[in-house]
């Protein structure tokens, strides 16, 4: 932790000083994750997929990589046929939506 000054000139013209003390870095031991859920997982397979389509905006420049990404394609789409008749309505959905998403983009890459 660290104390924080900040000098500037009253009204009077005289210097004044403001004390103020920063918050804390957090200790990357003890950060806590987000709850592990189906739907978290499909967007991590999601971003991994955008990523190596080239279809992230204000990341690294990643070169595109269709074989990474048709990988992870097929991923989804295994769970899809793993899960299917387990899957809550909005968790089907939503792994549909994804899956559409990523093929279109996909097809816009590879041309």
């Amino acid at each position: 932790m660290s104390e924080k000054r900040v000098f500037r000139a009253g009204m009077d013209g005289a210097a004044e000083v403001d004390h103020t003390e920063e918050a804390p870095e957090p200790d990357p031991r003890t950060r806590t994750l987000q709850a592990m859920s189906f739907s978290t997982h499909i967007m991590s397979l999601n971003t991994m997929a955008l990523m190596h389509l080239g279809a992230i905006d204000g990341g690294p420049e990643l070169p595109v990589d269709l074989e990474a990404a048709q990988h992870l394609i097929d991923t989804l789409i295994m769970l899809r046929e793993k899960t299917q008749g387990n899957l809550e309505p909005a968790e089907e959905k939503f792994l549909d939506s994804v899956l559409y998403d990523l093929r279109m983009k996909f097809v816009q890459a590879k041309r």
